[in-house]
């Protein structure tokens, strides 16, 4: 089944996603760990990308390996794999992909994701240590989803937010929120006060009206980097550590904030976690840089 689906920020998101899982099966391998790999959206685990015809002549024309592929090929691989969609089509795709990993503990499951993360994280034993990827088509997610993951203490998470989506339902003037986005967005950031911390009065010079009374402030929502700080805060709040998101452009426009978060509250460890994803992401930039 063809999936179509991302561009060229996709492969960006696939790169860190594939070295940071290289990264985790070689430092708990031989540890006494039991290794998942859980990816609450998953396809069908190849992409034939959606390219702007702008953007075409920078990608082959070619199937490319999503993201259950990019975890399958990893070596040392991990003990246990825990695909979910909610797609037929798409889960039968992924249940085929144990004829070509013969060797691998697939486990494919059917459900919501706000559904999935809850059992997968209270499924995990004293032993089990996993890597989640948490990233939704637009704002199916809701915000306490992450949260569950924060308070598991073995996942270590990357999380792709929809920037873009949030942006188009909070338009820059709050006089023109639509009613009908607004348990949307309350889902989606998990706070029902969200008009008060998403936007602010204009500042406007003092005038009075005819009788000397001031007119009504109108609202103005914060800037995309104000947004983004806003929402790495709230994640901060649930995660032992959150490393600043990695913005993923289409067209110079913002379309997702790629984050990375660890649940487990040692130091020690989300500290060397910090200092891998901080490497990989440093030189993802050299190289798009040149």
């Amino acid at each position: 089944m063809e999936h179509r689906f991302g561009g060229i920020w996709t492969q960006r998101k696939l790169d860190l996603l594939r070295k940071y899982l290289a990264f985790y099966t070689r430092a708990l391998a031989g540890r006494g760990f039991t290794l998942h790999y859980a990816d609450a959206f998953a396809g069908t685990g190849t992409q034939n990308l959606r390219v702007d015809p702008a953007q075409g002549d920078f990608l082959p024309e070619e199937d490319f390996h999503g993201s259950v592929r990019v975890a399958l090929e990893i070596d040392p691989p991990f003990d246990a794999y825990h695909f979910n969609e909610t797609d037929s089509q798409r889960i039968q795709a992924l249940e085929n992909l144990r004829q070509d990993h013969p060797g691998c503990d697939i486990r494919v499951t059917q459900l919501d994701a706000n559904a999935f993360v809850p059992g997968f994280c209270e499924s995990l034993g004293r032993n089990d240590r996993a890597v989640m990827l948490l990233d939704p088509y637009s704002t199916e997610l809701d915000w306490n989803t992450p949260g569950i993951i924060g308070a598991s203490r073995k996942v270590d998470l990357w999380f792709l937010f929809p920037i873009s989506a949030l942006l188009r339902m909070t338009p820059r003037h709050g006089s023109r929120i639509r009613e009908e986005w607004s348990s949307a967005i309350s889902r989606l950031l998990g706070n029902d006060g969200w008009k008060e911390a998403l936007y602010r009065p204009v500042e406007q010079a003092p005038m009075g009206d005819l009788f000397g009374d001031a007119a009504d402030a109108e609202l103005e929502r914060l800037n995309v980097r104000e947004l983004e700080l806003w929402v790495t805060t709230r994640l901060r709040e649930i995660f032992s550590y959150v490393a600043d998101p990695v913005t993923l452009y289409n067209l110079n426009r913002p379309l997702f904030l790629f984050y990375f978060a660890v649940a487990n509250p040692s130091e020690k460890a989300w500290q060397l976690a910090a200092r891998v994803v901080g490497d990989i992401t440093r030189a993802q930039a050299k190289v798009r840089n040149r």
